[in-house]
């Protein structure tokens, strides 16, 4: 299911993209195969997937070139037309592939490329690196992708603490002009890992471009998250539609979300994000290896109510299984009414992850304190989600679990508010998708309007050993 390294320590996704040749999904992230806390070198990892549910992990890729220099987050793109020179008609037009990223030593971050003739298992240095350099040591993450309506590369990048954007354009990924500056939102400490692509309105042949930035640290809840913006690009300027800085997620553990490149056309857009926060990243307490990513996620737009009086467009974000996922001691239940001794319980399957989708109508004049709350835990210590009448929102609870406890910035619960999805006989009608994974737990509100995204450690054996979803009612 959600990616993690066999060893070592992991943050960022980086590079992620899909080799339509051999139908294979690549990811790399930010590694340090020599511990399990950040540190120098490091690394470019990889690993690969069929269906983003199973990944074959590789290990280091792209490695830095003295022990005190890391090669920091970017991201990688299929140069279909040959458009660096890199390749001859050997390399298959599906399989050019060239990665753009952040070379850190202690004094400079400079934007430097290599490129693979494997297909993206081993990669050679551009000779004449650096290929942008703008004599500031926090200028990192470049995101490129192809603007086919002005035949260009395009580069979306951070200056880090001037809260700039920066775009850049080039027609061979060597040379770059800058274009303009994005500034919005909210600031927190630092802008990181930006991204920019166009993504499909629900429902509509429209496309909108949406602009993300990840925030380190400062964020309402603490720590690292990601906001976004939508809005028109025409390949020199990035316009929002509005001022609203949109958060990404609710939960405490989505960062530096990543989108990948040249994704199969029928699937959209589609990306994940590393699943912890820098507040307390490096004392997860797990042993051989350290940090996750979240599920892949495919992303649309739809116009949504966030009040009775006003609809906003939103991103829609849900979550993406893959054949390798089985579907394991299956309950389907209809037409309950809340009571405490209809509670749904499953124990551990063959897959060790549980998934639960839920529909359901909340009666407020008879319901004020009762909850809906879906329970998986073992030995007396369990994470919940649920939704509570009194509060109108969902939550998250991971106070029942003792791996991070004691730690001041594990914050235990977190919520969202989000207007029903429908009504129902006059009584408002809610959905809750959830997956709990190992040591994660990936709620989706209302088809994906709004989510909850948590890490949580239990000590014991591997995987949770029940799952039980429970009602009371006041009635």
């Amino acid at each position: 299911m959600a990616f993690t390294p066999s060893h070592g320590w992991m943050n960022d996704p980086n590079g992620q993209f899909y080799d339509s040749k051999n139908e294979l999904w690549h990811l790399y992230y930010q590694y340090n195969p020599n511990d399990t806390v950040w540190g120098t070198p490091l690394y470019w990892g990889h690993a690969t997937s069929k269906d983003l549910s199973t990944w074959k992990d590789y290990g280091a890729t792209i490695g830095p070139d003295r022990d005190e220099d890391g090669i920091f987050s970017g991201n990688i793109v299929v140069d279909h037309n040959n458009t660096s020179g890199f390749f001859n008609d050997s390399i298959d037009p599906r399989q050019r592939v060239v990665a753009i990223y952040t070379y850190n030593t202690e004094g400079s971050q400079t934007q430097h490329v290599a490129y693979s003739l494997d297909g993206g298992y081993t990669f050679e240095k551009y000779e004449h690196n650096p290929v942008l350099d703008v004599d500031n040591i926090n200028f990192r993450d470049p995101k490129v992708f192809w603007h086919e309506p002005t035949n260009q590369w395009i580069m979306v990048i951070a200056l880090s603490q001037q809260f700039k954007i920066q775009i850049y354009g080039s027609i061979d990924l060597t040379n770059w002009s800058l274009h303009s500056n994005f500034t919005g939102g909210l600031f927190g400490f630092q802008y990181e890992c930006p991204g920019l692509i166009e993504v499909p309105v629900e429902g509509t042949d429209e496309l909108k471009w949406v602009m993300f930035i990840a925030i380190n640290p400062g964020l309402p809840l603490g720590g690292s998250s990601n906001q976004y913006f939508i809005g028109s690009f025409d390949g020199f300027e990035f316009v929002p539609d509005d001022s609203q800085a949109r958060l990404m997620d609710y939960g405490k553990d989505f960062y530096a979300f990543q989108t990948f490149d040249n994704a199969p056309k029928e699937l959209g857009v589609v990306g994940l994000a590393w699943a912890s926060n820098w507040q307390y990243a490096n004392l997860a307490p797990t042993k051989e290896w350290r940090s996750s990513m979240t599920l892949a996620r495919q992303m649309t737009l739809a116009s949504r109510n966030m009040n009775p009086e006003t609809k906003v467009l939103s991103l829609l974000q849900k979550p993406i299984f893959g054949e390798s996922v089985v579907a394991a001691n299956k309950i389907s239940k209809r037409n309950i009414t809340g009571q405490d001794e209809q509670a749904v319980k499953i124990h551990k399957n063959s897959t060790g992850t549980f998934l639960f989708d839920i529909t359901f109508s909340v009666d407020l004049l008879k319901n004020q304190t009762g909850q809906l709350q879906v329970i998986s835990g073992q030995n007396g210590e369990s994470i919940r989600a649920g939704f509570d009448p009194t509060a109108g929102q969902f939550f998250v609870d991971r106070g029942n679990t003792s791996g991070l406890k004691e730690n001041p910035f594990f914050t235990d619960k977190t919520s969202a508010y989000v207007e029903p999805w429908k009504h129902q006989n006059d009584l408002p009608v809610y959905k809750m998708f959830g997956v709990i994974d190992g040591n994660l737990i990936e709620v989706f509100l209302n088809d994906g309007i709004a989510t909850l995204t948590n890490t949580f450690f239990i000590p014991g054996t591997e995987g949770l050993e029940y799952l039980e979803i429970e009602s009371s009612s006041d009635a």
